[in-house]
């Protein structure tokens, strides 16, 4: 390895951190169970406590005490909880079969056949797993880019300890753990994403031609290196902090590449539940950091599993445990230290927070996802919800209060003097945050554009049309700002990109029905500019490739219906019909002003112009369903073509995640609109 040290660890030097991590493992051995400090009395954080000392645990008065069992530490660092209906040592612990029985816990054959659906090849040695690693020159600079970039976002891990059990690993790379490689690989498998596309690590690891094959086949490489580790280390039936940590972190490789992970999901919670990460580790002998390190495990496993149920649309979770409280809002290294630990984990009780921590962003994304999964239910039973769009709305502005708060430098009170990973985390917040905005108020904006014109749907239009309009310039933002460009790339080229996307397609439909001239002309400028950004991720994305030429298409096809339209109402008419031709929002500036996102108001008049006898040629609804959240307006004085083929393709279910995206049909829809006009399909 580099005998350069980064500069994290160069700080953690500093502040003599390994002193205190030597001085928690000396008073861990003369400490009470009930008083256990940390767990990292090895070079491994999973730590090792003695029987004596796990049943010493039933001094803790809690009233749940006789429904939580203990956890058993094997001398490999293995863990297994033990529930305590399954404690046969008390009933056999004098009889010749207590030593059978603790042998059968911990000793389990290597060739054991639950390995084979983790191990293709057989068993592999050491030495076959090390030499599956780069060259540790770029194991040095994966790392590093993982914790510039990863971490802050998808902060499960305990970043000093990982660094201190690297450093071991640079000097004897056999001390550790095959549980612990397999956590390197997955580091590894996530790092790859964030280079930039001209970095010559890419070349020089890979063989493909494009980068984009290049970073699909090196993160193919090191995920299924990670799962060769853990088949290695036996994790169908033996498990440890790192496995559950690799496991977590595969998942969330998987997820970022738009892959498949519902069953290695399932498998990651039941080797959590194993552990007894199920139960909150208050109630087991552990000390702080491991305690932490099992709540971040679970807190991201229950939000990867939150994301994958609503894309699933199972929206049912309560079979799903949640009595484990979730991370603390704090630094790892206050964490170690054991300064300023705030009493409470929630970041959202706290929005005078003076700055965001490392665990700030997971637990505001977390918040942000069970809301999403809330959304997902008000969407699929629309309009008989069990939540209101105005109960929904009110919690996202909640967040976007706290996100605007708590990522505020405390000296200039805003966020651009903030470390980068802050102000990114902020960016992709509020992308997170205008997606949900948009699925909220699709159904109020499609019922507007079928033909129900209230104060309450014009309003929402307009709020839909400011929110998409927000989602593209944070885009950009992420995607042009020199100091986002390159390590976020791996955002702005997946789930970023088709955010904006969806908002180019809201945009499109606004397009299609502008209410003023100034607001069409802006509207193209803007799905002009959004073109251009998918266009400059396309070598790298798939997702951006196949949404340019659709995006392309929708921008002639609307100008060219928009042309025709304005054509035929420029022929002599009279003032009543003209009243009852033109399109509703030509009227709508001086009747119904937009208001502002953050302070909705409802109008309570209308004027007589627009009645519902008026609308009646305007709109022609395609639907059996007036309140269905699809839109398909087709107004009776332009061709209905698109509206009503592409229209179908905008239910909100399509846009619950980037593998909801109807393509095929959407790209067919839009393809057949523009072969009305003369235009050429390049979709796909």
């Amino acid at each position: 390895m580099s005998n350069k040290k980064d500069p994290m660890f160069t700080r953690w030097k500093a502040l003599n951190l390994e002193g205190l991590l030597q001085k928690q493992v000396t008073s861990q051995a003369g400490t009470p169970v009930g008083g256990a400090t940390s767990p990292l009395g090895a070079p491994s954080v999973t730590g090792s406590f003695s029987e004596s000392e796990i049943g010493g645990f039933e001094t803790w008065g809690s009233p749940m005490l006789g429904n939580v069992g203990t956890l058993q530490t094997s001398q490999s660092g293995h863990v297994r909880y033990i529930p305590l209906a399954s404690q046969w040592e008390s009933v056999v612990a004098k009889s010749p079969a207590a030593e059978c029985l603790r042998s059968s816990e911990t000793d389990i054959a290597d060739d054991d056949d639950l390995q084979i659906p983790l191990a293709r090849n057989g068993n592999i040695s050491r030495a076959e797993l090390l030499a599956l690693l780069p060259p540790s020159r770029y194991c040095d600079t994966l790392k590093e880019v993982y914790f510039r970039v990863f971490s802050p976002v998808f902060h499960i891990l305990h970043d000093l300890t990982f660094e201190a059990e690297y450093q071991q690993f640079y000097h004897d790379p056999g001390s550790v753990s095959t549980s612990w490689l397999a956590l390197m690989f997955a580091i590894l498998a996530i790092a790859i994403s964030a280079l930039d596309d001209d970095d010559s690590l890419l070349s020089d690891l890979g063989r493909e031609r494009t980068v984009s094959r290049n970073i699909k086949v090196l993160s193919a490489r090191y995920r299924s290196a990670a799962l060769r580790c853990l088949a290695a280390d036996g994790v169908m039936t033996r498990h440890s902090i790192n496995s559950l940590q690799a496991l977590v972190l595969i998942s969330y490789a998987r997820l970022h590449r738009g892959l498949p992970f519902w069953t290695l999901l399932g498998f990651t919670h039941h080797v959590a539940i194993s552990m007894g990460c199920h139960i909150d580790p208050e109630r087991f002998p552990l000390g702080s950091i491991e305690r932490e390190e099992r709540r971040r495990a679970w807190a991201g496993m229950m939000m990867l599993y939150t994301i994958q149920n609503s894309s699933f649309g199972s929206l049912d979770q309560s079979n799903i445990s949640q009595d484990v409280k979730m991370p603390i809002d704090v630094d790892d290294v206050d964490l170690l230290t054991g300064s300023g630990i705030p009493p409470t984990s929630d970041p959202t009780s706290s929005p005078s927070a003076a700055r965001p921590t490392q665990m700030t962003y997971l637990l505001l994304s977390f918040r942000l996802h069970k809301i999403s999964n809330r959304i997902c239910e008000h969407i699929f039973t629309y309009p008989q919800s069990r939540f209101t769009s105005d109960q929904l709305e009110s919690e996202l502005f909640a967040i976007q209060e706290i996100c605007d708060t708590r990522y505020q430098d405390g000296v200039n009170g805003n966020h651009t003097s903030l470390p980068v990973h802050h102000q990114a985390n902020l960016h992709i917040l509020r992308s997170h945050i205008d997606q949900l905005f948009l699925l909220i108020l699709r159904p109020k904006m499609c019922r507007f554009l079928q033909g129900e014109v209230t104060a309450e749907m014009c309003t929402a239009r307009g709020r839909c049309m400011s929110v998409a309009k927000s989602a593209i310039s944070n885009f950009q933002t992420l995607l042009e700002s020199s100091q986002f460009a390159g390590p976020y790339k791996w955002y702005t080229s997946g789930l970023g990109s088709f955010h904006a996307f969806h908002a180019a397609v809201v945009l499109a439909v606004g397009l299609l029905n502008p209410e003023s001239q100034a607001e069409f002309d802006d509207t193209k400028e803007l799905l002009g500019k959004s073109l251009d950004l998918f266009a400059s991720l396309s070598v790298r994305s798939i997702f951006c490739s196949k949404a340019v030429p659709i995006v392309r298409q929708i921008i002639e096809v609307s100008s060219t219906q928009y042309t025709k339209i304005q054509q035929q109402q420029s022929k002599p008419q009279s003032q009543t019909s003209s009243q009852i031709q033109t399109p509703l929002h030509s009227q709508t500036p001086q009747h119904l002003p937009q208001t502002p996102l953050h302070h909705p108001q409802m109008y309570t008049t209308l004027p007589s112009a627009l009645t519902s006898a008026a609308l009646a040629d305007s709109y022609a609804l395609a639907h059996s369903q007036s309140l269905s959240p699809v839109p398909t307006v087709s107004s009776s004085c332009s061709d209905p073509t698109m509206q009503s083929t592409f229209g179908i393709h905008l239910h909100p279910q399509n846009w619950l995640g980037p593998t909801s995206v109807p393509w095929d049909s959407l790209g067919s829809s839009v393809g057949h609109a523009s072969s009305q006009y003369g235009f050429e399909s390049d979709v796909m």
